[in-house]
């Protein structure tokens, strides 16, 4: 049976007949050679789409994490169960061990602020002034934008883990969850055995819990930022934490936090004292102190029954109230929930740190937040670095062995 083929075909053979002695035909040749092009392209495209599909398959099997904290552009996505940690400087990410782990993200703690060395003569020129108050404010504009990125990317970090716990993805709540904060109620016992389930690790709630606290104050900074620009820290001076990302706060900003938070505990304590009947002042880091804080202020028995003036009390060392001397009326409705809420979060936390690895295993930085978060601000204050983080471990290892977490 004889083939037909078109008539493009029969005059190009016919055209190359005469070249066709003792070599391989010109059609079978180009047929040969489409062939081997087709092979070879099919080949490349299987390559090719194998390529992606390992990249996807490592992109959502990968998490990673640094020791440094900045990070200029954004690598594959992180795994949903282990978040990344991001650097401050050079913002180089590094492939992280997925075994549970205490301390959260580097990326949620406020960037290195490199600023520029103090002039070594106290005559300076005003050329050279004016050009180190320019680079001061560099170093700022700078420590800003790694501290949104870091926000930005946190957020997205976390969103994997918010789903899993049923959190909603894109309206930053801070866990636990609203339904979950009635102590032994089924919402929170349902999103505590969520957190068992899915083996949370006290570093994947902390980076939900700091990713939505900063990604709501995100927006408001950002255009504070864009603004003003290089003077953003003489404006955030004098608004303070309100609208500022944990990420972005400079160290002296956090210091005064904590002085501030240290005045109102102080009053706060002398309140309580002079309900007692007493006006012996309850010194910090005491056993009388930690009394009041682990086993009364912090627990949800006592958010839920005490009077007004003492949730207020608590709420104000706890840094939950500007001071405790607010109107008794707004208790009910934005402080008794405001601290049991609180109380609900340590208890959490509290178990969580016990389940990673307990103190020993946490940083210098996260024992201090921490201890802070725990009314403890201000505890071995007069003390050196290495004094005052000892301390710091002693003293968060007495409130978990008060509130009796095993």
């Amino acid at each position: 049976m004889s083939s037909a083929i078109c008539g493009r075909c029969a005059a190009t053979a016919s055209h190359l007949a005469p070249q066709r002695r003792g070599r391989l035909p010109v059609d079978n040749a180009l047929l040969s050679a489409h062939f081997v092009l087709t092979r070879t392209r099919h080949s490349k495209i299987q390559i090719y789409s194998s390529s992606i599909q390992t990249a996807i398959t490592r992109r959502h099997a990968t998490s990673s994490a640094s020791g440094k904290r900045n990070r200029p552009k954004p690598s594959p996505p992180p795994n949903p169960t282990t978040p990344n940690a991001r650097s401050s400087s050079s913002n180089a990410r590094k492939p992280a061990s997925l075994t549970p782990t205490v301390n959260a993200p580097v990326s949620t703690l406020p960037a290195e602020l490199n600023l520029p060395p103090s002039p070594t003569t106290a005559t300076e020129t005003l050329p050279k002034k004016l050009s180190r108050f320019v680079a001061f404010g560099r170093a700022y504009l700078a420590f800003y934008k790694t501290g949104l990125k870091n926000v930005y990317y946190n957020y997205k970090d976390s969103l994997p883990i918010r789903r899993a716990l049923g959190l909603p993805a894109y309206i930053p709540t801070s866990p636990p969850p609203p339904e979950a904060r009635g102590g032994n109620s089924p919402g929170a016992t349902s999103f505590k055995t969520a957190i068992d389930a899915l083996k949370i690790s006290r570093a994947d709630f902390q980076l939900v819990r700091r990713a939505a606290h900063d990604v709501r104050r995100m927006i408001p900074f950002g255009l504070l930022l864009i603004i003003c620009g290089e003077f953003t820290p003489l404006i955030v001076a004098a608004v303070g934490d309100s609208v500022t990302p944990f990420t972005c706060r400079i160290p002296r900003q956090i210091e005064k936090t904590r002085i501030k938070r240290v005045e109102q505990k102080r009053c706060a304590l002398k309140a309580v004292q002079g309900g007692l009947g007493s006006v012996k002042p309850i010194p910090p880091g005491s056993a009388e102190e930690m009394a009041w804080l682990a086993e009364q202020f912090g627990t949800r028995e006592f958010a839920s029954t005490a009077s007004a003036e003492q949730v207020l009390r608590a709420c104000s060392t706890f840094g939950l109230a500007k001071s405790h001397d607010r109107p008794s009326f707004l208790v009910p409705f934005v402080y008794r929930p405001r601290l049991l809420r609180w109380a609900e979060y340590l208890d959490l936390d509290d178990r969580l740190i016990v389940s990673c690895g307990g103190v020993r295993a946490m940083s210098a930085d996260e024992v201090r937040i921490a201890v802070d978060e725990r009314g403890g601000a201000g505890v071995g204050s007069d003390l050196g670095l290495e004094a005052l983080e000892k301390e710091e471990r002693r003293w968060l290892s007495e409130w978990l062995a008060r509130r009796k977490i095993t």
